[in-house]
């Protein structure tokens, strides 16, 4: 492996740790209505100063296994489960770094892992919160859409339209069964798909159901394990967000695999 491809591997994944930790706050601070840009200088249990180097979760559960040095209690976004977002922050980063390199001006490298840093905020929103924020969702279906557009029209200028219509698709498929199960697939899913129909285009097909199949099974897990009762509402953010990603990556080989399939 070349020395270069060695430093863009490991530039990317400290790139990850580095986002991560800022996707924590952010997953800390918008289901709690908390100004996004306005730093947490202190403990939220005893208002002592929080030095910087402490704020990333890697360092401070190193040192302090994720307590406040005054009154010992844990800082919510620098737990265990915040650690777990650095990681794949860093392990996705890098994953689109490999997948798609710099072609077509690295706009789908950049396309990748705005996706990817906006799934994981919204997958760990909804399972604490069951709640998948609007003022995530739609202002990102509308980048998606800018560089799904300009990806498509350097490459086919006479398809433009192609986002729009798959945006559309996802949409309306998903507000179809919202209608028919509302207790199922709630609004908030709806409108996720509308964002990932943005960004993936045609791969949303694939997103979508892996989504439903990795739901699925999780669900009837779930039930027979007896951890979760037949009626009970299940946050379905995280499932269509761990297909969507798979589809990022290798949706179109399994679109190809299936077309020829049948």
């Amino acid at each position: 492996m070349a020395v270069k491809e060695i430093f863009f591997y490991i530039l990317f994944f400290l790139s990850g740790l580095f986002v991560g930790s800022f996707l924590n706050l952010l997953i800390y601070k918008i289901p709690r209505k908390l100004p996004i840009f306005r730093p947490v200088k202190t403990c939220p249990e005893c208002s002592t100063p929080i030095p910087f180097y402490i704020k990333v979760p890697l360092v401070t559960l190193g040192l302090r296994g994720g307590r406040c040095g005054s009154c010992k209690n844990k800082i919510p976004f620098l737990s265990y489960q915040n650690t777990v977002v650095e990681l794949l922050a860093a392990s996705l980063f890098l994953a689109n770094y490999i997948f798609f390199g710099f072609r077509l001006y690295g706009l789908y490298l950049i396309s990748g892992i705005i996706l990817c840093s906006i799934l994981i905020i919204i997958s760990f929103i909804d399972l604490k919160f069951k709640i998948i924020p609007n003022k995530i969702v739609l202002p990102f279906t509308l980048v998606g859409l800018s560089i799904s557009i300009v990806i498509i029209v350097l490459k086919n200028p006479g398809r433009w339209w192609l986002p729009l219509a798959y945006c559309a698709g996802a949409f309306i498929f998903m507000l179809i069964i919202h209608l028919i199960y509302p207790k199922g697939m709630g609004l908030g899913d709806v409108k996720l798909s509308l964002m990932l129909g943005a960004f993936l285009v045609k791969n949303v097909i694939v997103g979508l159901f892996l989504g439903f199949l990795i739901g699925s099974i999780s669900g009837l897990i779930l039930i027979i394990s007896k951890k979760k009762k037949l009626r009970q509402e299940i946050p379905f953010g995280p499932f269509i967000s761990i297909g969507s990603i798979i589809a990022l990556f290798i949706g179109g080989y399994i679109l190809k695999w299936y077309i020829g399939f049948i």
